[in-house]
């Protein structure tokens, strides 16, 4: 970042995973400046994680966004157990009662990529984008502020 406070945003996200895009998204949405970086040079191009948490939905839905992640996984992914008499069960076919106070009763089985991709378009429709190649090297706080150094195609900022 430079040194003019005026022109730097007043938050430095590090990192363009889901958390690092959900927090892009939502400071879009209420108008604080930022910068998303992201040190590879372009989208992870596999999943880290499979599955999103019923919460995770929740925060997508009031996103705007969790109609595109829902159709690209799968809800209630059935579960099959085997007990040590070698019985075999089968859990997880049914969803649960609807409920208002539980929108989202079940895990979505769906890649990381998936959500990152649903989340960079989400971003871009509000303005924002990722700063792809962009690594922090260092930063250092005072009282009044926090200085990162950043390096995007060799330069330093």
């Amino acid at each position: 970042m430079t040194d003019q406070p005026d022109s730097a945003p007043a938050v430095l996200i590090v990192g363009a995973g889901p958390s690092g895009l959900t927090l892009a998204c939502e400071l879009a949405r209420s108008g604080v400046a930022f910068r998303l970086i992201e040190a590879a040079p372009g989208p992870q191009p596999g999943s880290r994680g499979k599955g999103v948490q019923p919460r995770s939905l929740e925060v997508f839905d009031n996103l705007g966004l969790v109609d595109r992640v829902l159709a690209n996984g799968q809800m209630a992914m059935p579960i099959r157990s085997t007990a040590p008499d070698g019985q075999v069960t089968l859990d997880g076919t049914q969803a649960l009662s609807d409920r208002q106070d539980i929108p989202y009763p079940a895990s979505l089985i769906t890649p990381q990529w998936q959500i990152e991709a649903a989340l960079r378009l989400r971003l871009a429709q509000l303005g924002g984008a990722v700063a792809f190649g962009t690594a922090l090297t260092s930063f250092a706080s005072s009282d009044e502020r926090v200085s990162a150094v950043i390096v995007k195609g060799g330069k330093t900022e």
